[in-house]
């Protein structure tokens, strides 16, 4: 270890190590079983070894917490959602499928805060608004990726690309909200081969035939 290694941290970098020592204790209080609501701030800071006003002086509360790691996450997807929205008219089913399966492993990652920011949803304004601007960029990235696709004669002329978008980004963010509990019943290469499906046959099949 170096002495850069050993230093202590100070401003976004200790509120970054904090904010993961923070996260991975809730995570562990969810994955035994406790909703959000029922996670306290006090089981939080004694599991991640800090005290209650270190974790005051870093975060409002504990939703705020969870509504700062969901806008780093969203973009995590978006990055992983280039993968798809870069393909182009040479691009085959299994290519889709590749890329869907990007998205997928960034949800799968980390189950038990997705559906907490789900619950939390409709009891704190903020978080709803980060996840109502989370889609808004998902079908903004998807929309131009149709209209791209449309206009390259790789994707079919005839669907109307901002309601195509819609449509697809929210099943899609039901599914993958639901996607750990639907694994251990169909299997993870079915539901990938099912996403992969429905894409491809909702968008490039048409212009293929």
């Amino acid at each position: 270890m170096t002495a850069a290694d050993s230093a202590p941290k100070h401003g976004q970098a200790r509120r970054d190590e904090l904010r993961a020592r923070v996260l991975e204790a809730v995570e562990r209080q969810l994955r035994s079983g406790a909703t959000y609501a029922e996670v306290m701030v006090n089981d939080v800071v004694a599991e991640a070894g800090i005290s209650r006003s270190t974790f005051y002086a870093y975060f409002v509360d504990k939703t705020n917490l969870l509504r700062t790691w969901y806008e780093d996450f969203t973009q995590v997807i978006l990055d992983a959602a280039q993968a798809w929205w870069s393909l182009d008219g040479t691009a085959t089913k299994q290519d889709v499928r590749g890329a869907l399966e990007q998205i997928m492993d960034a949800y799968r990652a980390h189950p038990e805060l997705m559906t907490a920011t789900h619950e939390a949803i409709g009891a704190d304004h903020g978080v709803r608004e980060a996840v109502d601007t989370a889609m808004r960029r998902y079908i903004g990235g998807l929309r131009s990726h149709i209209e791209t696709g449309q206009a390259g004669k790789f994707i079919d002329p005839a669907l109307p690309a901002a309601e195509t978008a819609y449509w697809l980004q929210w099943m899609a963010e039901r599914g993958l909200h639901r996607m750990v509990h639907a694994e251990s019943e169909v299997g993870q290469e079915r539901l990938a081969e099912a996403y992969a499906g429905i894409v491809w046959n909702t968008l490039y099949a048409p212009t293929r035939r």
